[in-house]
């Protein structure tokens, strides 16, 4: 009976959440889909590419994020709104390759920070910072890039009506330290557009949020064509997003494994500030 009693405490929780999710979703929905919003966010991606261009074989991308404001670090200048972190980390499974098979490690991990400015236009925030890749994959030639990357970053963003954003998060980034002695030349600057629709209850659909990528080095494009379709709402009182995405790269580099077709998922948790 005490058990029972329990499972009927729990289902309730989770039916008064989701009662209550137009609510939270309507306050927290624009929120998760700012790059440079005032709050906290934790997020298990995975990413799967079933097709692959020069590798007939599947590819995997297990995959954290977060997403932290420094409100302490921000205070102390009367100039900055606030200044907003974004760190991803992935555990990489490449495609089987010839001669070497299948690779499962670290990939490198990707950090952008934003310092974003009190004076913006109306309906506008933006911001500016360091993009920098930590090769966390150590010597693994397959799933890092075996260098230190570092670059300048920006990102502005428009909302201009209700449930519309529109905007880009750009950044570049070149190779400053090799930690392989074979590690390539880096100069890739990377391009997302921000399009993304809110509807009731928290539901959105939006632009791939990974960037399409430029390689000056080989000359040739990655890209990420596609949509996702997402929502925003409360599980047991706990504000929660979640999406899935569908994106086709049409760029086969010669050689080169890359993606053609990728499924992404996500499960994110918010906190607010």
């Amino acid at each position: 009976m005490e058990r029972l009693l329990k499972h009927l405490a729990v289902m309730v929780a989770l039916i008064a959440g989701f009662s209550a999710g137009s609510v939270i979703a309507d306050d927290l929905g624009e929120a998760a889909t700012n790059p440079v919003s005032n709050l906290i966010q934790f997020r298990m991606q995975n990413a799967y590419t079933p097709s692959n261009y020069n590798a007939d074989s599947w590819g995997n991308a297990a995959t954290i994020q977060t997403v932290v404001p420094l409100p302490s670090v921000s205070d102390r200048f009367d100039s900055l709104k606030g200044i907003v972190t974004r760190t991803t980390a992935a555990y990489v499974s490449t495609p089987e390759l010839n001669g070497v098979g299948r690779k499962h490690a670290m990939g490198d991990t990707n950090f952008l920070g934003f310092a974003v400015p009190k004076a913006a236009p109306k309906k506008t925030v933006w911001g500016i910072g360091p993009a920098i890749n930590i090769p966390t994959a150590g010597d693994n030639n397959y799933t890092g890039s075996g260098s230190w990357q570092v670059g300048p970053a920006a990102v502005v963003m428009v909302t201009p009506m209700k449930g519309l954003q529109v905007g880009a998060l750009v950044f570049h980034q070149w190779d400053v330290y090799d930690i392989r002695s074979d590690a390539p030349d880096v100069s890739k600057t990377f391009i997302q557009p921000i399009l993304t629709k809110h509807f009731d209850k928290g539901w959105y659909v939006s632009l791939p949020d990974q960037p399409q990528a430029y390689d000056w080095e080989e000359e040739n494009w990655t890209l990420n064509l596609g949509a996702v379709l997402g929502r925003v709402f409360p599980v047991g009182g706990q504000p929660m997003q979640i999406f899935g995405g569908v994106y086709y790269n049409s760029e086969d580099n010669d050689d080169i494994p890359a993606a053609e077709w990728t499924f992404k998922f996500q499960v994110g948790w918010l906190f607010p500030q």
